[in-house]
């Protein structure tokens, strides 16, 4: 029986990469492995195997630098080098590595272009980034490390760009999405839409567009409002699902704005399903995403895409399913993206047509590429 081990530094949320790390688990347990889960914090898992041992460290909730220093050093305790290891978070040593975060590095860039120059500096002296950058230096060249998988050509480039690492070692995997899973979700995406039309009070005759995640300032909702605000005549209707620590920032923003019939707020939902049903189109103006998940998450429900060019995600998108926001420094850049989405509209065809578009990204089909990686 094959043997590897599998870091996840936390597992009690329920974002996206939770998600994809049970998934990833559930795969190996397939393919009849012993696997050794190391991950941090209180986690229960959905997953009654007996081949599934876990070792988990304590900590809180708070990310800092002592406890990514100490978990780092937890994996080196339990690591054997004659072991399969894939990481999937930044950790000093693991043969295999699925850098689904990005490079850190590149992240430091990209927000430090919409930042002070006195923030932008700060990010160089502040502990936690300090350690991020010396663990993943350690992480991308260590000896070990066999394969490096990214998620995207975006990160592939950049990884390139700031390390030394042979490129050989680099393979993409777009990230996968539950296709077949979602099959009775899209063909009911008319009633689910009349549905929420009526539980929300929305007008049917609005385009509806949607953004969707957690961390809006680097997710790109300011210059998504900005651009929204100029578009006075237009009768579009943004939804906000998700939660951010910085929510009064962003409702206040929409009132200055005088967006307030325009844009609603939801908190964070355990079902979406809701909200992809009612949508036109998504909105993804990111600052800096590896590749994010609503981007196939929606491109799977049949909703047009509307991406910045550091969205990784935006990789997938063939001609006719979206389209590229040109720039996030322009209010009017923005706002003209927006204006021609209004010409894709849902219908049953063209939805079907975008849901066909990312079929071979079906995790059956995509979470056995990784698979068989580690496992050659």
């Amino acid at each position: 029986m094959k043997r590897i081990v599998l870091i996840k530094s936390r597992l009690d949320r329920s974002g996206g990469a939770e998600k994809y790390a049970w998934r990833l688990l559930t795969a190996f347990l397939k393919e009849s492995c012993r696997v050794t889960l190391l991950t941090s914090g209180k986690v229960s898992s959905p997953l009654p195997a007996k081949d599934l041992i876990i070792h988990s460290l304590h900590s809180k909730k708070k990310l800092s630098f002592r406890q990514v220093r100490a978990f780092d050093r937890f994996c080196l305790r339990h690591c054997l080098k004659n072991e399969t290891i894939l990481g999937l978070d930044r950790t000093s040593f693991q043969t295999h590595l699925r850098a689904s975060n990005g490079v850190h590095a590149a992240y430091l860039h990209h927000r430090s272009q919409g930042e002070s120059l006195f923030r932008a500096l700060s990010f160089s002296l502040n502990p936690l980034h300090r350690t991020l950058l010396k663990i993943e230096k350690n992480s991308f060249t260590h000896p070990a490390l066999q394969k490096i998988i990214v998620n995207s050509h975006l990160v592939k480039r950049e990884l390139l760009s700031y390390y030394p690492v042979d490129e050989k070692k680099v393979v993409v995997v777009h990230n996968g999405v539950e296709w077949e899973e979602k099959r009775d979700a899209f063909d009911s995406w008319k009633e689910g839409r009349e549905n929420a039309l009526a539980r929300f009070n929305l007008s049917p005759h609005s385009f509806h567009l949607l953004f969707l995640g957690h961390n809006f300032r680097r997710k790109g909702l300011e210059p998504l409002l900005r651009g929204l605000a100029l578009l006075l005549h237009e009768e579009i209707h943004l939804s906000i699902v998700g939660r951010d620590k910085q929510e009064g920032y962003f409702r206040n923003l929409v009132k200055t704005l005088r967006l307030e019939n325009r844009v609603s707020f939801f908190k964070q939902q355990t079902d979406t399903t809701p909200f992809y049903q009612l949508a036109d189109a998504l909105a993804i103006p990111s600052w800096y995403d590896p590749f994010a998940n609503v981007t196939v998450e929606a491109l799977s429900m049949g909703v047009y895409l509307l991406s910045s060019k550091t969205n990784g995600g935006h990789e997938v998108v063939k001609e006719g399913c979206g389209s590229l926001f040109p720039s996030l420094t322009s209010n009017e850049a923005v706002a003209l993206a927006l204006k021609q989405a209004l010409s894709h509209p849902k219908t049953e065809e063209r939805a079907r047509a975008i849901r066909n578009s990312v079929k071979e990204l079906d995790f059956s089909i995509q979470l056995p590429r990784i698979t068989r990686l580690c496992l050659a």
